[in-house]
């Protein structure tokens, strides 16, 4: 029975479960609405019976008398192995201002404390359900919804705060729960995903460490040999007394014959061609295809020069005959070294280390020029000093320059009038005029390589044999741009520029 006091509270009586009574004694008045109830403990208020409805007048001496009858009445009919509430001791608040006496065979006093909570529902069906989801099994209208804040998504009423406070924080929990296992598959799927990128990172570390590994055993290799036929060079210079001034006093007592006859007793089985300079016998005897020694110590270029009937012969290996990607640089074999042909023309790979003939890229510049503005190159028989004066991109592809390919080596022009036209198109494509004079009558060397302005692209570096008498040295001062060097057309395309050249001559061999 709900009464209503003097105060204008109102007390709900709990059930005591044991005898049927009702425990008035830790009441408090409740005010119409509260806004932030005491938490559940423990059950649900009972529900009270329709015939309990009736409101009823006390006054505060009559509630005092009933509370005596009531607690009479329960100690009359307790049973004898109820349990007895210790002295100071309270029992459990249910979260109303009441306290539920329990009975129990099966458990102690004070498993009756234990907290149940509330069962778990889901975000979604707590968020969509109507007022009746949280009114279903609770009859106490104190916690029954009834309106609907709009402007905030959270009921207004005092119930509001026990659902956003008892049961959001458990179905925030549950939809954590569930987003977890939920999401196990996605982090399976992640954690298979960066397994995979890792082992493709890894196998691509060791696929790239392997191939640095090999460019640089390749590399030391090639310096090895560099070293080894510095040796040779070295070994022949010493036993020719070329090194110092010493050494030369030690040798005078030797003749040029005994000096031969020296060499040729290191290597008997040695056939030396007559007319082979002494100090390149060595170089000869460990490769019979020794062509000559170029040298450009300003870039650091320092190589032997073979020359086979196969100009392919010497792509993939090296002077001495093991096989690298370096090669060596070899001479046209259309070429002939004594006498000299009018051009003659060395190939030799472009390396990215710039070795080998990756070394002619400073001729790009003004200052690589500078650098070096002549090369040495000795035959077997001679030796020889260029001054360089024509540097320039061309194509090997003939569908790169509009069905034409410039031709530079050849070995022999028949007229001095094709000569003279031949030099005019060197200097047109040249990238830059080194101010070094040239005459129809002197012999050319053409270095040719790969370049990387375009596919099959070629750097080609001209210079003309150093006259009798001449002095070799270049006043480097007088190098100046071209500001309009000739290209092949695929350069202006990759450009996007316009070929001011597309409609010139096109030189020919007579």
């Amino acid at each position: 029975m709900k009464k209503i006091y003097e105060d204008g509270g109102e007390r709900q009586p709990i059930e005591d479960v044991s005898s049927g009574a009702f425990d008035f004694s830790n009441t408090e008045p409740l005010p119409a609405r509260q806004t932030q109830p005491s938490p559940i403990r423990t059950g649900r208020p009972a529900e009270p019976s329709p015939q309990t409805q009736e409101t009823v007048q006390l006054t505060k001496a009559q509630l005092d008398e009933l509370v005596q009858q009531v607690l009479a009445a329960k100690e009359q009919s307790a049973p004898p192995n109820a349990p007895q509430e210790a002295p100071g001791v309270s029992a459990p608040n249910n979260g109303y201002g009441t306290r539920i006496l329990y009975q129990s065979k099966d458990f102690d006093r004070e498993d009756s404390d234990v907290e149940k909570p509330l069962p778990k529902k889901s975000l979604s069906s707590f968020l969509e359900a109507d007022d009746s989801f949280l009114n279903d099994g609770v009859s106490d209208p104190r916690f029954q919804v009834d309106e609907v804040d709009e402007d905030d998504g959270f009921y207004a009423h005092p119930r509001a705060a026990f659902a956003s406070e008892k049961v959001l924080p458990e179905i925030e929990a549950e939809k954590e729960e569930f987003d977890e296992s939920d999401a196990e598959p996605v982090r399976s799927n992640r954690h298979i995903g960066r397994t995979v990128v890792l082992v493709i990172s890894l196998l691509a570390i060791l696929v790239s460490g392997a191939i640095l590994l090999r460019e640089y055993k390749l590399h030391l290799d090639n310096k090895h040999f560099e070293e080894d036929v510095s040796d040779l060079i070295l070994q022949t210079n010493e036993a020719i007394g070329q090194n110092a001034p010493g050494d030369v006093e030690n040798a005078l007592h030797l003749t040029e014959e005994q000096q031969w006859a020296q060499i040729k007793g290191e290597f008997p089985n040695t056939v030396f061609p007559r007319g082979l300079q002494l100090k390149y016998a060595r170089l000869y005897a460990t490769n019979n295809e020794f062509a000559g020694y170029l040298e450009a110590p300003g870039i650091n270029m320092s190589l032997p020069v073979v020359q086979t009937t196969d100009d392919e012969a010497y792509l993939n290996k090296n002077f001495y005959g093991k096989s690298t990607k370096y090669g060596c640089p070899f001479v046209s074999y259309l070429n002939r070294l004594e006498p000299l042909d009018y051009n003659t023309v060395i190939f030799g790979h472009h390396m990215n280390d710039h070795t080998i003939f990756g070394a002619l890229d400073n001729y790009k510049t003004l200052a690589g020029y500078q650098k070096s503005p002549t090369i040495a190159f000795n035959t077997l028989y001679r030796d020889y000093t260029w001054k360089v004066f024509a540097v320039f991109i061309t194509n090997a592809v003939a569908q790169d320059d509009n069905g034409y390919v410039f031709n530079y080596y050849f070995t022999a022009l028949p007229t001095n009038e094709q000569k003279a036209a031949y030099l005019s198109e060197l200097k047109q494509r040249s990238l830059y005029d080194t101010g070094v004079d040239v005459q129809v009558s002197d012999p050319l060397l053409t270095l040719s390589t790969c370049s990387h302005e375009f596919d099959d692209a070629r750097l080609v570096v001209v210079a003309r044999l150093v006259r009798n008498g001449e002095n070799p040295a270049v006043d480097t001062s007088r190098v100046t741009l071209n500001s309009n060097p000739r290209y092949p057309q695929v350069y202006y395309d990759k450009k996007k520029l316009n070929n001011p050249y597309a409609n010139a001559q096109r030189w020919t061999i007579g």
